[in-house]
C-alpha cells in the first residue's frame, strides 16, 4: 500500500486550497512574495507578481478557489470514488495543458509566478491522487473478487452461449 491514501491526499488538497483562498483575502502580498513562489517563478522565467489588498480580482479568485475546495469536499465526505476517478485525470490534463501554454507563450496574461506555482503544485498533487486512486481501485476490486468468488463463477456458468451449427 501507499504511504498516504487518496482520501488523505484529497483532504490535504482541500486544506491547501482553503489556505490559498485565505491568503488571497487577508494577506495577498505575503502569498505573492513567498520564497517558493519566487523560486518557481524565476525557474520558469515568468514575471513575478506583487499583489496588493486593493486588487478587486482577488476576492473573486478566492471564491473560485473555495468553490473548488467545497466541490471536492462534498463527494469526498460521501466517499464517491468514481467521481474522483473520472475527475482527477481530466483535471490533470487541463493543468498540463495550462502549464504547456505558460511555457510556450511567455507573454500571456497567465504567465506569472503565482499561476505557475499553483499549476505545478496542482499537477504534482493530482498526479499523487491519481496514482493512489488507481492503486486503491485495484485493491477494492481484488477484495470484491475474493469475497464473491462463488457468485462470479455461478454467474459465468449461467451465461447464454450461442452455438452455430454448420449445415
Amino acid at each position: 500500500m501507499q504511504f498516504l491514501s487518496s482520501k488523505t491526499l484529497l483532504y490535504i488538497r482541500i486544506i491547501c486550497l482553503l489556505t490559498v483562498a485565505f491568503y488571497l483575502v487577508k494577506d495577498p502580498d505575503a502569498l505573492s512574495t513567498a520564497g517558493f513562489i519566487v523560486l518557481l517563478g524565476q525557474a520558469m522565467q515568468v514575471p513575478l507578481v506583487r499583489l496588493g489588498p486593493e486588487n478587486p480580482i482577488l476576492g473573486m479568485t478566492a471564491v473560485v478557489v473555495v468553490s473548488t475546495a467545497l466541490g471536492d469536499l462534498i463527494p469526498l465526505l460521501s466517499e464517491n470514488w468514481s467521481y474522483f476517478e473520472n475527475l482527477v485525470p481530466i483535471r490533470l490534463s487541463a493543468y498540463f495543458i495550462l502549464a504547456s501554454y505558460i511555457y510556450f507563450v511567455p507573454g500571456s496574461v497567465v504567465s506569472n509566478s503565482l499561476v505557475v506555482t499553483f499549476v505545478l503544485f496542482e499537477i504534482w498533487g493530482n498526479f499523487l491522487i491519481y496514482n493512489n486512486l488507481r492503486d486503491e481501485k485495484y485493491y477494492r476490486m481484488k477484495k470484491y473478487v475474493e469475497e464473491n468468488k462463488e457468485e462470479i463463477i455461478a454467474a459465468h456458468d449461467e451465461q447464454v452461449r450461442v452455438v452455430e451449427l454448420d449445415e
